[in-house]
């Protein structure tokens, strides 16, 4: 019992995990010892033998113990010795291996936050960069605005389109997109001449049906198409804001632009086109072209309208006669006086002086007519003065002799186209008057 025991404790001995500390062994084997005497003490009644050989194995028991003993706590030192210094070393491999991760990962935040200032020094420049085409973008649509308030503001006319062209060139005469001082457009047609004038279509006089019926009638809107149920003290055509007709069929039909009564002219000019000729032949087809040259219309108000309402009333009774308005002289840029006469009626043309445009003219009864195209009606005697509805444009309405009233007044007097006594000739009653200003 006392050998099994022993090899217990030696067993136990030897299966102690190699870090059990030597003061702990030290106490098992005063245990032991301790176990051993007891057990020896209770044995002493038992056989010589059986103590003597119980004796050997304690004495052996005991001398591997201490073997155990003395040997273990030296393994466990190598081996915690050899442990401390794997872990160190390990330690020190891991220190290395993780500071030289900190210097990349140091190395790459550094770059990264280089490139991420630099990046960030390019995006302020383009910042800069855009914020600066931004200012210059805005400074452009303020001027680009400003532009465009100023073109639509301001007039647009014949002389603009000349002046703004090359000066190599001369712009094509024709129709053009024009716009009054009220910023209304409008299409009407150019003049551009060798000398550098600027002519713009305003009005055109036609008369589409002449004879008894056709006084003061339909389309003759430059004098009254009511006949007899006109309104003597209304504005006519000459004096009013209206406009009528198409510039494309000037030669037509009666045509009034919003040129006639906005712009700022110096000159009338005057031609004589067959009637339905097409608009792009003109200047071409016109048989007379002739233009006043002492800038007339400055001295009353610029334009026709202002003329004819604020200085020279287009209305019946307006003016006794001989108070006709004025007149000026013209050159004829195509023609002469001499071929314009020749369409007048025998007995006119004796009471007119030609090479002439006279604005407004008063007969004996008060009518006025407003434009005499070629001629002024000056002679001293009253016979002179009645001659206006024989060659003048445009009776005022309700004409105390309805012989008188329509755009053409009675041209027609001693015929229709005769040419002869008070009459005009055919070409001149198929005439459009084309009315421009410089």
């Amino acid at each position: 019992m006392a050998s099994y025991i022993y090899v217990t404790v030696a067993i136990m001995f030897v299966i102690t995990p190699v870090h059990v500390h030597s003061l702990a062994i030290d106490q098992m084997i005063q245990n032991v010892t301790s176990e051993s005497n007891n057990v020896t003490s209770s044995g002493t009644n038992m056989t010589s033998s059986w103590g003597n050989m119980t004796s050997s194995m304690i004495n052996e028991t005991e001398k591997n113990c201490t073997i155990i003993v003395q040997e273990r706590p030296k393994a466990v030192e190598v081996k915690l010795t050899e442990l401390a210094n794997k872990t160190e070393e390990n330690f020190i491999n891991v220190q290395e291996g993780l500071a030289d991760v900190l210097d990349q990962v140091l190395t790459n935040f550094t770059e990264s936050v280089n490139r991420v200032y630099a990046d960030n020094n390019h995006l302020l420049e383009r910042l800069n960069d855009l914020e600066a085409n931004f200012n210059e973008v805005k400074a452009e649509k303020v001027a680009t605005e400003q532009t465009l308030q100023d073109i639509y503001t301001e007039e647009l006319s014949c002389e603009y389109i000349r002046d703004n062209v090359s000066a190599s060139m001369t712009p094509k005469s024709g129709l053009y997109w024009l716009r009054d001082k009220y910023g209304r457009r409008y299409v009407t047609y150019c003049d551009f001449d060798a000398e550098g004038r600027s002519w713009t279509l305003v009005a055109s006089v036609h008369e589409n049906k002449m004879g008894i019926d056709g006084r003061c009638n339909a389309g003759d809107k430059w004098s009254s198409e009511l006949g007899k149920d006109a309104d003597p003290n209304a504005d006519t055509a000459w004096s009013d804001l209206s406009t009528f007709g198409d510039v494309t069929t000037a030669t037509s039909g009666d045509y009034k632009s919003p040129g006639y009564f906005s712009a700022n002219a110096k000159n009338v000019m005057i031609w004589h086109v067959k009637e339905h000729t097409p608009v792009d032949e003109l200047k071409e087809k016109a048989y007379l072209r002739y233009r006043t040259t002492n800038n007339i219309l400055q001295t009353y108000g610029g334009n026709m309208y202002t003329l004819y309402k604020d200085h020279y009333t287009h209305k019946p009774g307006a003016a006794n006669y001989p108070n006709h308005g004025p007149s000026a002289p013209v050159t004829y840029d195509k023609g002469s006086w001499a071929e314009h006469s020749y369409h007048l009626g025998t007995h006119v043309k004796t009471y007119v002086t030609g090479a002439h445009i006279q604005f407004r003219a008063v007969t004996l009864s008060k009518d006025s007519f407003a434009l005499c195209p070629g001629g002024a009606i000056t002679k001293s005697t009253a016979a002179a003065h009645d001659n206006a509805p024989y060659f003048c444009l445009g009776s005022n309405p309700k004409t105390k002799d309805s012989r008188y009233c329509g755009d053409f007044g009675w041209w027609d007097r001693d015929g229709y186209g005769k040419g002869i006594g008070y009459s005009a000739d055919q070409t001149l009653v198929k005439t459009a008057f084309l009315i421009f200003y410089d």
